[in-house]
Formats: C-alpha cells, structure tokens, sequence
C-alpha cells in the first residue's frame, strides 16, 4: 500500500468511527438529556428542536455556536440569555460543535485526498 492509500484509509476510518460512534450517540443524548433544559430558556419556551432528530441536531450546533461564539449570540439575540444556561449544559454543546466541525475537516480532507490524491486513467 502507498502512503496516499493509507492516508485516504485513516481518514475515512477516522471520519465513519468519529461521525457513527461520537456523534451520534452524543446528538441522541444531548437530544434527551441536554435540550429540554436550554431550549425553553434561549427560546422563550418554545420547542421546535425537540421535534425530531434532524431538527435537535440543527438546534445543537445553532445553540453549541450561540455558547462558544459572541458575535453569533449577539446576532441572534442570545448573548444575555445564553448566562442563565449552566456551564456544565454549555459545554456539552460547545464540545459537540467542535467534534462536528472537526468530523466535517476530516470528511473534506477525505474528499479532497480521493479527489486529486488518485490518478483518474
């Protein structure tokens, strides 16, 4: 095996063990156990992300950008409701937003490397 082989073999193997054993589970818990907390606090009690689980994962990272980035909470007027959230609750979120946002650089990377790593004769 070259090294470009081996190279697109870990990658994808770090991006199907990262996306199907790390975030998944982890959007199913913070689903459950994390998002009736924060949800009724930054939305007024409104729940349009408890709806289903594509709607939770859309909910996680808007919310995981609100706790890690300032701009973005003061955008979407979150900035002073984001301080009644408890640290522990924010950092689920922010943990989940950063494994996602690594999960997709690797997946790219994965791309890139299968897309001109490889001749195409």
């Amino acid at each position: 095996m070259t090294l470009l082989e081996i190279l697109a073999l870990s990658l994808m193997f770090s991006f199907l063990v990262g996306f199907f054993l790390f975030l998944f589970p982890l959007l199913f818990f913070i689903k459950s156990k994390k998002l009736p907390i924060v949800e009724p606090i930054l939305d007024n009690g409104k729940s349009f992300y408890l709806m289903n689980t594509f709607a939770a994962s859309v909910g996680i990272l808007h919310y995981g950008t609100a706790f890690f980035f300032d701009w973005y909470a003061k955008r979407y007027d979150l900035y002073e409701k984001r301080k009644e959230v408890p640290k522990d609750i924010q950092r689920w979120f922010i943990g989940y937003y950063i494994l996602f946002m690594l999960m997709l650089f690797v997946f790219v990377l994965f791309c890139l490397v299968m897309h001109f790593g490889f001749d195409k004769t």
